[in-house]
């Protein structure tokens, strides 16, 4: 018998999963979970709720009718003592909506690590776990994204690699034998300050999914000051990127952070992350020279480098090139 959490946990509450099955060649989300199952090394075992992976999303209907569902799905997961991890399947939309409704206090009781994995949409998740001294919040693709990179029987062999490696990431060890996925570190440049080599925190993600969360209890959890914010963000427009700078810099995000890390911005048509770099220097306190860094390892792109939020990383500075390891320490 386990002697701690045995319980991974996977969702789909930003969006459903079954649409991106197609792209594993599977048909329902009984094969998806129980790929899942085959490859996640034992004694750990898969939970869902399977109703809630199948709901149907009708965009001009507010999307999804089971907010009340999900709220109970990860409530349940964050109380229970078995649950050693959160796996969101994919980022989207709706579940920021739900989250005044989420209860992370048995976080503050957690003997045992708990972590959650997801980007995009499911950023305030991660980062609110992460915010917790027995919380691990891993930023980093959801297992559905793999499908929009391979072909189907690829996508099958990479999806279970996802499974396999899992266990190796939460003890913070790079797997030696990997065919599909990739987790190097970020690698950067920068593009104003400087960046001293040393260790620092990461914290942040999606850019409009932190905006949309920036006046509510996520920022007294995280506290910013001192941190890097890591930003990212898709389909965006440059009005836009820069009214959701202003949101955080109204809430307090921006008064006193040591750095910021500008991931992939690109809209469908152009690359916009010189137009965020622009309004940052707008946003950012005036008169002290915030160090910024553009990657193109962290966004909506392949590879997407595992980004373990607010725990100590490793950087290293080469003249202008910057890479950040999250995963070095232990």
């Amino acid at each position: 018998m386990p002697t701690g959490p045995d319980r991974v946990h996977l969702i789909a509450h930003a969006n459903p999963l079954e649409p991106y099955l197609p792209r594993f060649g599977l048909t329902t989300a009984e094969e998806f979970v129980a790929l899942a199952r085959a490859h996640l090394p034992r004694p750990l075992r898969v939970t869902c709720n399977l109703r809630l992976l199948k709901v149907v999303e009708d965009e001009w209907h507010a999307g999804r009718g089971d907010d009340a569902a999900r709220v109970r799905d990860v409530n349940a997961a964050l109380a229970d003592p078995r649950t050693l991890a959160i796996v969101s399947a994919a980022g989207g939309a709706y579940f920021t909506r739900i989250l005044p409704h989420l209860d992370f206090a048995p976080l503050r009781r957690r003997r045992h690590r708990l972590w959650a994995l997801g980007f995009s949409e499911m950023t305030t998740l991660v980062n609110h776990v992460a915010a917790f001294p027995r919380g691990r919040g891993l930023y980093w693709l959801g297992p559905a994204w793999i499908g929009s990179h391979f072909p189907p029987e690829t996508a099958r062999a990479a999806l279970g690699e996802f499974w396999r490696i899992l266990p190796e990431l939460w003890a913070r060890r790079r797997p030696e034998r990997l065919e599909h996925l990739d987790l190097r570190p970020i690698r950067g440049t920068v593009a104003q300050g400087r960046v001293r080599p040393g260790r620092v925190r990461l914290i942040g993600g999606c850019l409009a999914v932190l905006a949309g969360a920036a006046g509510g209890p996520l920022r007294r959890a995280l506290r910013p000051a001192g941190k890097w914010l890591m930003i990212e963000d898709v389909k965006e427009s440059p009005y836009r990127i820069d009214r959701h700078l202003a949101a955080l810099k109204v809430a307090g995000w921006l008064d006193a952070l040591a750095g910021v890390l500008v991931g992939d911005f690109r809209m469908t048509h152009r690359d916009t992350q010189d137009a965020v770099i622009a309004c940052l220097r707008y946003h950012l306190p005036r008169g002290v020279r915030v160090p910024i860094v553009t990657t193109r390892s962290v966004g909506h792109v392949w590879p997407l480098a595992p980004v373990l939020l607010n725990r100590p990383a490793v950087v290293e500075v080469r003249g202008a090139e910057v890479t950040i390891d999250t995963l070095r320490l232990r």
